[in-house]
């Protein structure tokens, strides 16, 4: 209970905790000193500044193509002096109409539809299956 709305007592000051720092290496009990390694210089970070410029002209050049995707030619700049007239070709007169014909077979009780051709089935041909077969005692 260190705060004082609680009841408790008033906190001192905080005493930095600081350790005794040795002014020499602890030499080690074979008398020799430890060799100290050397502290690498920071590494040389390449510059930004080029390739910023790049994705800045890139940004710029997209945008450009973009808002002249969308807006495309007005009048003014279409050409001046040009005259623009439309011209219609005749449908190809070889191109054939595919006619879909679909048959339906109506159940018994059934209609067909208004305005449909009605053209009665071809009666089934009759077959004619013989079948030989031999019987367990008899010779032919």
């Amino acid at each position: 209970m260190s705060d004082l709305r609680s009841g408790g007592r008033a906190r001192q000051a905080p005493v930095p905790a600081t350790r005794p720092v040795p002014a020499t290496r602890p030499v080690p009990a074979t008398g020799r000193v430890p060799a100290t390694r050397p502290v690498p210089a920071p590494k040389q970070r390449p510059d930004p500044g080029p390739l910023r410029i790049a994705i800045g002209m890139t940004g710029i050049a997209a945008a450009s193509a973009i808002a002249t995707a969308l807006l495309g030619p007005s009048g003014a700049s279409a050409g001046v002096g040009t005259v623009q007239t439309a011209v219609t070709l005749p449908a190809d007169p070889t191109a054939v109409a595919r006619h879909v014909v679909r048959y339906v077979q109506l159940k018994p009780g059934q209609t067909a539809p208004p305005k449909a051709v009605v053209k009665q089935a071809p009666a089934p041909k009759p077959r004619v299956v013989v079948v030989t077969t031999r019987q367990s005692g008899t010779k032919p």
